[in-house]
């Protein structure tokens, strides 16, 4: 998972953040990060997706922690390994999250890097719809801009199951 997380980030997002601000994210702290949330806990709920015996991808999600927004769910990650991108693994993790969490709240949001098209379309389509707001976080060499996008989970079928590991997917979709 730390691989897919930091890879993401270093390569999905060259272009879109600044190099030298990417060039800071630490492979070693992204495995203690992920390391630390499995053996000692996370208040998130992390859900993997295997594809052949491999760690495809994955989303993390629980309660939000934005001020306007407490009694919602978050979509916190959602990576997939580059190998299983538009495969339909992404579409399935986040359809498994906001299931988890339509049995909690009522609304999910997520927030996104606002240069990142791919990833913010990739929502749209999964229904999100973007609220207006947008908070920026300065990084080295420049600022990281994020949009929120939100979704109405009070027609969603909550998602109950208790097993962390979707297995066997990536049959057809498109995902980020």
């Amino acid at each position: 998972m730390a691989d897919i997380h930091h890879r993401g980030w270093t390569e999905s997002y060259s272009g879109l953040l600044p190099a030298a601000y990417l060039d800071t994210l630490d492979h070693d702290a992204c495995v203690r990060r992920w390391t630390s949330a499995m053996y000692e806990g996370t208040p998130l709920e992390v859900l993997v997706a295997e594809v052949g015996g491999h760690v495809a991808g994955f989303v993390s999600a629980g309660p939000s922690t934005d001020p306007d927004a407490t009694a919602a769910g978050e979509i916190w990650d959602l990576w997939v390994d580059q190998a299983h991108r538009s495969t339909g693994v992404g579409r399935t993790l986040l359809d498994a999250a906001l299931g988890r969490l339509a049995g909690q709240h009522r609304a999910a949001l997520v927030w996104v890097l606002g240069a990142n098209t791919r990833g913010r379309t990739f929502y749209a389509r999964a229904g999100a719809v973007q609220d207006g707001l947008t908070r920026t976080t300065p990084v080295l060499g420049g600022v990281m801009t994020d949009v929120r996008y939100l979704w109405d989970l009070r027609a969603r079928v909550p998602i109950t199951r208790t097993a962390g590991s979707l297995t066997g997917l990536g049959n057809g979709g498109t995902d980020s």
